[in-house]
């Protein structure tokens, strides 16, 4: 996925899907109990929504769609200003943690999203780091 970081200056912007093959075969919903669970804690609240906003999408609009950045950050109850609002910066965050690719014109969402790695885990709750090693226990 390309590096470009997104130009913001534009409020519309085209989102299409990150097809990683290797977490399309074991990864987690975007949209799903994994992510509000474990990657909450790593990310955020409002990158957490983000990529739940953005995948959702996805189901509806298959082969991309585009997105005016004041409506999207309205509607999750955040800032748009063209690079600095609170919008970007958890669209930044999400790119940082390999969620979100990014070309000056378009964003690419993952919409099955990797597990955790050790690092990350390591920044949660003891009892979700039990509840995570459990899980994967089971698998």
């Amino acid at each position: 996925m390309a590096t470009n970081l997104c130009d913001f200056t534009n409020p519309e912007i085209f989102v299409t899907e990150w097809v990683d093959p290797v977490t399309s075969s074991s990864g987690f919903d975007a949209c799903g109990e994994y992510v509000e669970t474990y990657w909450l804690g790593v990310i955020g609240p409002s990158a957490t929504w983000v990529v739940r906003f953005l995948a959702r999408e996805l189901e509806v609009f298959p082969n991309g769609y585009c997105i005016d950045l004041n409506d999207t950050a309205a509607a999750l109850g955040l800032s748009f200003r063209h690079g600095s609002g609170s919008l970007e910066r958890a669209i930044q965050r999400c790119a940082t943690f390999g969620l979100v690719g990014q070309t000056p014109q378009s964003l690419a969402i993952r919409r099955r999203i990797p597990p955790l790695t050790k690092r990350q885990l390591l920044r949660l709750p003891a009892v979700l780091q039990l509840r995570h090693g459990e899980l994967f226990a089971r698998s």
